[in-house]
């Protein structure tokens, strides 16, 4: 896409052809989850069948919608790669041109986050606190879990899992753009360990406090290893001199006229910092001439000099006025004095 702005009517536009696409991606994934839903669903069971326990199905219809929700999970899985393209392709352009390359990093690393996120939550909180919950039936009573309700409960348990694991790649990307950077991160970790764990209790299915603590010291955890890769990531500094006002407009300029593959530095000037695009095609060097700064320099000490000089002359000017029109009221105080005394 080109770089040029975009009206809010094609931001929607954009926006519905990203849903589209990824809707119509799920379909051929879930035909394909259809022929794998058994070993699917042998292994979310497998916490229950540990225990010696048996799912069942009350309803008619119960274990057919059960195997569906299982394929279409399964193709929600499959489609990610198409559904993560789409979402970045949406994102990316409104940054700069030559970060829509990042696209070739940021879906791979999607799949492999969000599917790590369900594997992790399946083997570090989902096991034990399946067989946690079951424990505290007691010996007279036997668990009768409805096949549907456990399918719900097991993939709303493991999905938020998969997308806390997509941390990481947002919080580097706001790095990598400039809108965040390591030390404002590091500045506010007390905040995000007390919203891991609001978040972990919104998040998790269940009551426990296990689940919770676990999802709220991965989210932590993900948080933490984001930042100390962010000083890794983080754009380049150049500091710019001083009273060089154009020094980024010169950046700019000579960035959109470049050829090839670009990289990006962070800009410090009087006025903040800011991200642009350096060219590695061309090189951009910003001289100061000395020559120049010395004749501003004494500009500049002359208008001062010219300014004060005239404040000087004006305020004397002013004090002198001010004493003679004393000494004038003084003289005519003592002339009408001596006109009353010869009366």
């Amino acid at each position: 896409m080109a770089d040029k702005p975009m009206s809010i009517l094609d931001h929607l536009e954009a926006l519905r052809r990203v849903l589209i696409i990824s809707l119509i991606s799920i379909i051929p994934g879930s035909i394909a989850g259809w022929f794998i839903r058994e070993d699917i669903m042998r292994i979310l069971i497998k916490p229950v069948s540990d225990l010696h326990y048996k799912l069942v199905y009350i309803g008619a219809t119960e274990a057919l919608t059960a195997e569906i929700k299982i394929a279409f999970f399964a193709g929600l899985v499959l489609a990610l790669p198409v559904i993560a393209y789409q979402i970045w392709k949406f994102v990316l352009p409104a940054l700069h041109a030559t970060e829509k390359r990042y696209i070739r990093i940021f879906v791979p690393l999607s799949v492999i986050l969000f599917i790590g996120g369900i594997v992790f939550g399946y083997y570090t909180v989902f096991i034990y606190g399946v067989q946690f919950l079951l424990s505290f039936g007691g010996e007279g009573l036997t668990p009768m879990l409805s096949l549907g309700k456990y399918l719900s409960f097991a993939l709303w348990f493991l999905i938020p899992f998969g997308i806390m694991f997509e941390l990481p790649l947002v919080i580097l990307l706001l790095v990598r753009i400039g809108l965040m950077s390591p030390k404002y991160l590091a500045s506010k970790r007390k905040w995000v360990l007390l919203a891991a764990f609001v978040i972990a209790a919104v998040a998790t299915p269940t009551t426990d406090m296990f689940s919770q603590s676990v999802m709220a010291l991965a989210i932590y955890l993900l948080y933490e290893i984001s930042i100390w890769v962010s000083y890794l990531v983080r754009p380049k500094k150049v500091k710019l001199p001083e009273g060089n006002q154009n020094a980024v407009e010169l950046i700019e300029s000579s960035n959109r006229n470049a050829a090839g593959k670009s990289s990006e530095i962070a800009v410090e000037d009087d006025r903040g910092s800011t991200v642009v695009d350096a060219g590695e095609s061309v090189a951009v060097t910003l001289n100061v001439n000395p020559e120049a700064e010395a004749q501003a320099e004494t500009h500049t000490e002359a208008q001062t000099e010219a300014q004060t000089e005239t404040h000087t002359e004006a305020q004397t000017e002013a004090q002198t006025e001010a004493k003679d029109k004393s000494l004038e009221d003084i003289y005519r105080n003592i002339v009408e004095r001596g006109n009353k005394n010869d009366e």
